[in-house]
């Protein structure tokens, strides 16, 4: 992977893409919940309710997603353009239907980038831990 994978993995904030999301990289990166919310709202129009269930259901929190957190997400997402959000079609209860924006795709982009490199890295890290643990006997 490039340097700049590497940075941004690491947090640094650096675009992988050259896109206009660099104050989105550095401001953000340490949201874990933020490539999950971009991968479910770029599968299809969804609301909040179905958000949380399904990232419950993907385990991002062994304790359990907190609403507040994903709902401040989702306004932070669309306050940067990275999603829209439009009153859906009138059922018993109206609710937010988030659909995916041009530049949140390429922010999803640039976090299946940082989660690769991350993988990358965590697969190295515990190659080398294995000879740590064999070297002391576990």
């Amino acid at each position: 992977m490039n340097a700049q994978v590497t940075q941004l993995a690491a947090g640094s904030g650096w675009s992988t893409r050259g896109h206009h999301h660099r104050a989105h990289h550095g401001t953000r990166r340490g949201r874990w919940i933020e490539p999950f919310v971009l991968l479910l709202v770029a599968q299809g129009p969804t609301y909040g309710y179905k958000l949380i269930g399904e990232l419950n259901e993907l385990g991002v929190a062994p304790e359990g997603i907190d609403v507040g957190m994903v709902y401040r997400t989702l306004r932070s997402m669309d306050a940067d353009g990275l999603v829209t959000t439009e009153w859906g079609p009138q059922s018993d209860q109206p609710r937010r239907e988030y659909r995916l924006t041009d530049d949140g795709a390429c922010a999803l982009r640039d976090w299946i980038d940082v989660m690769s490199e991350r993988r990358r890295l965590i697969e190295h890290f515990l190659e080398r831990s294995r000879v740590f643990t064999e070297a002391q006997g576990e």
